[in-house]
Parts: structure tokens; sequence; C-alpha cells
């Protein structure tokens, strides 16, 4: 009996070192689930945090982009009021160098007209040279020596 009761009291000593070893785990398995809850805690406030800075960023974007896409507008209507104003000025000179055209043939008319004048002029010179001289010739003929 003796020997069954040293038994039972290495078993009780056994099971109350393996109950302590437990305990020491069960405490080591609860300080690294709160270390876990606190871990979890700080991700999600992180997260928090992150997701806020997210939303400012996309609503600066959003305000860049709409601001862009204003100017980017109003850029194009400029184009579009200068390319306007450059057509009407191509024409406006077409219509210049057209009435100068208009001007520069009606010139050419003219002076092409004068000259023909001056041409007859100076044929009628001629004729009236050529008359002349066959008039002295014929005076200068009759007149004594």
């Amino acid at each position: 009996i003796q020997e069954a009761f040293e038994k039972l009291q290495d078993t009780v000593e056994q099971i109350q070192e393996a109950f302590e070893k437990l305990q020491d785990t069960v405490e080591q398995i609860q300080e690294a689930f709160e270390k876990l809850q606190d871990t979890v805690e700080q991700i999600q406030e992180n997260t928090k945090k992150s997701q806020e800075q997210n939303g400012k960023i996309f609503d600066v974007l959003n305000t860049h982009n709409i601001f862009t896409n204003e100017r980017l507008g109003n850029i194009q209507n400029q184009l579009t009021e200068l390319d306007g104003k450059t057509v009407g000025l191509q024409t406006e000179m077409r219509q210049r160098f057209n009435e100068q055209d208009i001007k520069t043939v009606g010139l050419q008319t003219e002076m092409h007209q004068r000259f023909n004048e001056q041409d007859a002029k100076i044929v009628g010179l001629q004729i009236t040279q050529a008359e002349h001289t066959t008039l002295l010739k014929q005076i200068l003929a009759r007149l004594p020596e």
C-alpha cells in the first residue's frame, strides 16, 4: 500500500507539475493573445488613419482634376477663338491680295494702253519726221545752189 501511496503521490506531483506548466503555458498564450489584440487594434487604427488620408488625397486629386479640366477647357476655348481669328485674318488677307491683284491688273492694263499710246505717238513722230525730211529735201532741191 505504501508503494501504491508513494506512486500516487508521485503521480499527483507530476500532475501538479504538469498543471503548473499548463498554467504557465495558458498565461503565455493569454499574454500572446493580448499582444495580438493590441497589434490588431494598432492595425485597425493605422488602417482607419490610412483610409482617412487616402480620402483626403482622393479629394485633393479630384479637386485638382476639376481645376485641370476647367483650365484645359479655357485653353481649348482660347485656341478655338485664335483659330477663328486666324481664319478671319487669312480671309481678309486673301481679299486684300485679290484687291491688289485687281489693282495690279488695272495698272498693267493702263500701262499697256499708255505704252501703246506712246508707241503710236512715236510712230506718228517718225512719220512726221520722215515727211519733214522729205519736205526739206524737196525744198533744198528747189533752192538754187
